[in-house]
């Protein structure tokens, strides 16, 4: 499962800011952490794996069910979390539930621009569906006027890692053996002088470092050739079709289109989004669009919190970087 955080002085943290709290300006001094064992640093991530992407997927999924009483998959009907299921569902392995986030402000779901793919495609799809698997639990989530007016305050910054309006929250289970599956990490991969590496960072699953029984389908330490089959499928791609390196835009939509199934929910152009991994996701598309909805209130909270607030003196988006966690080296082009 993910054991992540980062890291200041000694100090683990598994809320980011509170690392950027401690740190008092020496931001660049955290470290980030994912993915710690031995096993996952010390495979051969040069080699590209024999079984196919679908045959590795199928095994990481049996092992999911091997290992849990209760599966839990948080789903969006993007490309990532549409082949996760897709993979449950094609080899008739039982998963428990699917979970579905909703956000609006102003309560008015069904016309929330942000929630678009979702009220136009994941829930209809998943309405059709539930008759199929019958004894799998669809369960919606939404954070409206009440939840955002409880949370737009000062403690904004502890109950997250990113600036994201969009908040992941993930209700306790009780209970031991369940987890909470997401559909991460993306084999993000880079060249440098002809050598090629995949990279990790807390942008893809560090917003999940403070909740129990996280596990990353498509990357783990109990299984790391299913992310280096990604990666080195990424790599391959760009090599034989003679492409553009490090060019997260191009790589973003080779993962979709390689890697990945055909997604529940396409994205539609006007919440397209940049893909950089260094980059924060202040005010990105889908949560613009939310913002449209919000009473004056709530956008002078998040005008507040996003602009004027403070962390030891340092106003918040001043301070934020996105840490690496780890560089795999994939071999030579």
């Amino acid at each position: 499962m993910l054991n992540s955080y980062w890291e200041y002085a000694g100090t683990r943290y598994k809320n980011k800011f509170r690392a950027i709290d401690a740190a008092n300006g020496k931001y660049k001094r955290i470290t980030y952490h994912a993915y710690d064992d031995a096993a996952f640093d010390n495979y051969t991530w040069s080699v590209e794996p024999t079984p196919s992407l679908k045959e590795i997927q199928k095994q990481r999924a049996l092992q999911l069910r091997d290992t849990y009483s209760y599966l839990k998959l948080w789903f969006s009907g993007g490309n990532d979390s549409t082949t996760v299921l897709n993979t449950f569902l094609e080899n008739n392995i039982y998963i428990d539930e699917i979970c579905i986030y909703t956000y609006s402000f102003d309560n008015d779901v069904k016309n929330n621009l942000g929630d678009y793919e979702i009220n136009t495609y994941t829930l209809p799809y998943l309405k059709k569906l539930q008759h199929y698997i019958p004894n799998t639990k669809i369960k919606i989530i939404h954070h409206g006027k009440d939840y955002y007016d409880k949370f737009l305050s000062e403690k904004w910054f502890f109950t997250k890692n990113n600036l994201s309006i969009r908040h992941t929250y993930i209700p306790k289970i009780n209970g031991k053996n369940f987890c909470n599956i997401i559909g991460s990490s993306d084999p993000f991969v880079i060249n440098n002088k002809g050598k090629w590496y995949g990279e990790l960072w807390d942008t893809d699953g560090g917003e999940l470092s403070s909740y129990r029984n996280i596990e990353c389908f498509f990357t783990s330490i109990n299984m790391p050739e299913l992310h280096a089959k990604q990666c080195h499928l990424v790599k391959n791609y760009l090599v034989s079709n003679n492409l553009p390196t490090n060019d997260t835009k191009l790589i973003k939509r080779i993962i979709r289109t390689v890697v990945r199934d055909k997604p529940v929910a396409p994205e539609p152009d006007f919440l397209a989004r940049s893909f950089t991994p260094n980059e924060t996701s202040f005010l990105g598309p889908k949560c613009r669009a939310q913002y449209k909805s919000a009473s004056k209130e709530q956008k002078d909270k998040i005008k507040y919190l996003f602009k004027t607030a403070t962390i030891n003196g340092y106003v918040l988006p001043n301070l934020m970087t996105n840490y690496r966690a780890k560089q795999l080296y994939l071999g030579l082009t």
